[in-house]
């Protein structure tokens, strides 16, 4: 054999050689993976975990609708007398006090008018003035047997009509007077305007609509609910309110004072009435806000991260961790939003944490360690 084919088989041995060398190497791997399977089916690994101490706890249950806003009193002006706007002295979202003027009509027949009264009331005042005295004259030279019983009798009937007279023309002169002040159109409270229809020019007939004011200091949100969310609110709850505007949140809270059912229709709608509480919020009437309402009381729960909540295709559960071991308990959980629910703590026994990471894998009785942050 020459020294070339000596070397040849040299080569190809130590390839056979490297070779085995890898397929005991595999096989070595294999054998170690399926022993680490098979101690982790028997529980004999450790798996390290963290938990949280179930704190026994109360919440409410919170149901969204849409309501609206509304103030506390709103109050239509209307034209009490016609008449042609002169002037406009308050804009839409203006503060005015109780009796402000808010628009200035004329009328010159109206005006005219309380002037001829006015000059009526005042002869027939003077004319009273003089029968009185005349009454009093004669009363005087009666008593002295001057004049005659008949004499005194004419002078008491003449006082007697022109005081009649008078109050006639104080009654007309008072109903004139009363048209043409209300030419002027004022405030009947401390609010806000939100509406004024006419324009200045604008002639104006009696009834007609003028302005709207609106009371901002007891405004309230009215909501419509369903029978069965109806039974489970009470008066006197406090809700949260969020309105969305211009892509920001503004957050307010309320009392439920009022329940009742809508009687415009048959719809088994109830509206519920809630006051606006705390700090003064600049909402405005006809505005749309989300009112939180507590539906549902839960006592005696805890609360758990959705990261440690599981389920298959027959139960929901959690794992617990007791005694260095792994406790996998099937619950019933209820949800208040996307990331926490709230679990009885009669499911819990007495002494266990919640595993709320390190479960993915883990199984009923595994034996786990406890790690701290």
């Amino acid at each position: 054999m020459s020294k070339t084919t000596k070397k040849q088989w040299v080569k190809f041995l130590i390839i056979i050689g490297i070779f085995l060398l890898f397929l005991l190497g595999l096989y070595l791997r294999l054998v170690s993976v399926r022993s680490e399977a098979a101690k982790t089916v028997d529980g004999d690994i450790t798996k390290p975990v963290r938990v949280i101490k179930p704190i026994p706890t109360e919440t409410w249950i919170y149901l969204e609708v849409l309501g609206r806003v509304e103030g506390g009193q709103e109050i239509d002006l209307k034209a009490d007398v016609g008449g042609w706007v002169d002037n406009i002295l308050f804009k839409r979202d203006q503060n005015v006090v109780k009796g402000q003027v808010i628009i200035k009509m004329s009328d010159e027949r109206k005006l005219v008018a309380l002037h001829e009264a006015k000059f009526r009331l005042k002869a027939s005042q003077s004319n009273l003035a003089e029968n009185r005295r005349k009454y009093e004259q004669n009363q005087e030279l009666y008593d002295k047997g001057i004049i005659s019983r008949d004499n005194l009798d004419s002078t008491r009937n003449q006082l007697a009509v022109e005081s009649a007279n008078m109050k006639s023309l104080e009654a007309s002169y008072n109903r004139v007077k009363w048209d043409f002040d209300n030419l002027e159109i004022t405030s009947p409270i401390n609010g806000t305007i939100i509406e004024i229809f006419p324009d200045v020019g604008q002639e104006v007939s009696v009834g007609e609509l003028l302005a709207k004011v609106v009371n901002l200091e007891n405004k309230r949100v009215i909501a419509g609910v369903d029978a069965s969310v109806a039974r489970q609110i009470e008066r006197g709850s406090e809700v949260e309110i969020t309105l969305n505007t211009q892509g920001t949140k503004e957050h307010g809270k309320g009392e439920l004072v009022g329940i009742s059912r809508n009687s415009s229709d048959d719809s088994g709608i109830y509206e519920i009435e809630v006051k606006l509480t705390g700090e003064d919020m600049n909402w405005w009437p006809g505005e749309i806000v989300s009112v939180n309402l507590p539906v549902r009381k839960l006592e005696n729960v805890f609360s758990v991260p959705r990261t440690a909540v599981f389920s298959d295709s027959s139960e929901v559960f959690i794992f617990v961790a007791k005694d260095n071991k792994s406790i996998k308990l099937p619950v019933q959980v209820t949800w208040v939003d996307n990331k926490t629910g709230y679990i009885s703590v009669e499911y819990l026994p007495s002494g266990s944490d919640i595993i709320t990471e390190g479960s993915s894998g883990l199984t009923n009785g595994q034996e786990v360690r406890i790690i701290s942050d």
